[in-house]
């Protein structure tokens, strides 16, 4: 391994390095590398490909690739491949996040970070952040046309070429580039579009996929939010009825939801924040969209959603700092790795154009209302679009063993669709956490699930039930509240 490493820092892939059998057709220069939270040491290097595939032809960008090697002298020869969400993730940047999920299947195992294109160092479509926007702007889920503009504007590339279909097949030939032939992908959120659209189209390289949280191309984002995550705060309402405390504290949580919503609606209301880039206090106007977005967005995370009951209860006394300081932390982590460009590349081209007036009709009588989708729908109007393949809508078959990860209470995937996906998978599973909200590998029992499925290569014998022992956690309740 020392020696392996030692080469690879070189910039060398040499017959004297006595590769393991995966690595020995590399044609990706990879230099040592240290990747924040991430223990081992890695191999990072840059891939060149066509921006535009289809012509092959004018600007080439490059694909940043890191890989945490195998401990193990005796090391398998099909690699795990991490597909970040989004869609605007980077997936090396996650490395420290996720590694400890695969760190028992690292021992024999090759992991696998490839920024997808317009994402972490991936020729990103970043827009800049404007450091005179108003603190107001962070609390609402909006796409306004001159930021919008600005961001196009300021892109080196070409939009249009940042849909998935197109990346899916930057991560083939990065594949192939490093030696790899059968791969097992892992995938969250809208990295699960992108495994299925890998499948979809090289099929043969897929040794197993693991769904977390699935988000299929039939699913037409941000409008499957809206019913979901009504979905969710239902189930939030009912979650806090079941424990007796936090029924006693919020006895008519639902009610009081339902008034503020037809109160800000009417008559926003004006509150002091501390700006956490400045230390200033600013004022922000919390109006029924503010309020929306600060409902919806903690229902991602249990342990923020336990937060909300108490955030509600506080608005409705006229404080709403509660409500707006956890959005603004879960605002923050969201922005720190979202690549807003390519995020409206897929968008705009894959999701906005199947919304019908129906949808649009049946969202406007929903809780969350359609501000949101009018938003994208607005700002998919300045953003150029890229192409879809015919049958990029199809159902995904295939006899691939897979892995299908839900929580129960997430607002933005639930298992409706990953139920969905499963009806052509043949050999897959599906399994579902009852009480965890976006993302499941890392919960509980799961690392120790996808671990038993990625070595024996078959979801036969995996039994998910540890994941229905996962508890909701308790709801925060004011301080000296009765038992």
């Amino acid at each position: 391994m020392k020696r392996l490493l030692l080469c690879a820092a070189a910039g060398l892939v040499l017959a004297s390095c006595n590769p393991g059998p995966e690595t020995a057709h590399r044609t990706v220069s990879l230099s040592a590398c240290r990747l924040p939270g991430v223990e081992s040491e890695a191999q990072c290097g840059k891939y060149e490909v066509w921006e535009n595939r289809a012509t092959r032809s004018g600007r080439r960008i490059a694909i940043n690739i890191a890989i945490v090697p195998a401990r193990m002298r005796a090391r398998e020869p099909d690699p795990v491949f991490v597909l970040a969400g989004g869609p605007g993730q980077g997936a090396v940047s996650l490395a420290g996040q996720v590694m400890p999920l695969f760190a028992k299947l690292n021992d024999s195992r090759d992991v696998v970070f490839v920024d997808q294109r317009g994402t972490g160092e991936s020729n990103p479509l970043d827009c800049e952040d404007d450091d005179d926007a108003p603190l107001q702007s962070l609390f609402e889920d909006s796409l306004p046309g001159d930021v919008v503009r600005k961001c196009l504007a300021g892109l080196d590339a070409d939009p249009r070429q940042y849909v998935t279909s197109i990346a899916i097949e930057d991560l083939d030939e990065v594949r192939s580039a490093l030696g790899y032939d059968k791969l097992n992908l892992w995938g969250g959120s809208y990295g699960t579009r992108a495994a299925l659209e890998y499948l979809r189209r090289h099929g043969d390289h897929v040794r197993t996929m693991v769904l977390d949280g699935v988000a299929p191309p039939s699913m037409k984002m941000p409008l499957s939010f809206v019913a979901d995550g009504e979905a969710a705060l239902r189930k939030l309402v009912a979650g806090c009825e079941a424990q007796a405390r936090c029924r006693h504290a919020y006895p008519d949580l639902g009610g009081t939801i339902r008034d503020l919503r037809e109160e800000l609606a009417l008559h926003p209301e004006r509150v002091g924040i501390q700006d956490p880039r400045t230390g200033e206090r600013e004022t922000i106007r919390v109006n029924q969209n503010v309020f929306l977005s600060g409902l919806f967005r903690p229902l991602y995370v249990a342990e923020l959603a336990s937060l909300l009951p108490y955030g509600i209860e506080s608005a409705a006394h006229g404080d709403f700092n509660p409500l707006l300081a956890q959005n603004l932390e879960f605002a923050d982590d969201v922005s720190e790795n979202l690549s807003l460009g390519m995020h409206l590349s897929v968008v705009c081209a894959e999701d906005i154009p199947r919304i019908t007036a129906e949808d649009l009709a049946a969202a406007s009588h929903s809780f969350f209302g359609r501000a949101l989708v009018d938003d994208f729908i607005s700002a998919c109007r300045i953003w150029p679009r890229g192409p879809v393949p015919a049958d990029y809508y199809d159902p995904v078959r295939s006899k691939v063993p897979a892995l299908l990860l839900s929580g129960g209470i997430d607002p933005a995937t639930p298992p409706r669709h990953a139920e969905e996906v499963a009806a052509t998978l043949p050999n897959a599973k599906h399994l579902i956490a009852p009480q965890v909200g976006h993302g499941v590998s890392e919960r509980g029992c799961a690392p120790r699930l996808i671990e038993a499925f990625v070595r024996a290569g078959t979801a036969r014998g995996i039994d998910g039930k540890c994941l229905e022992r996962i508890p909701r956690p308790l709801f925060v309740l004011p301080v000296g509240s009765s038992p």
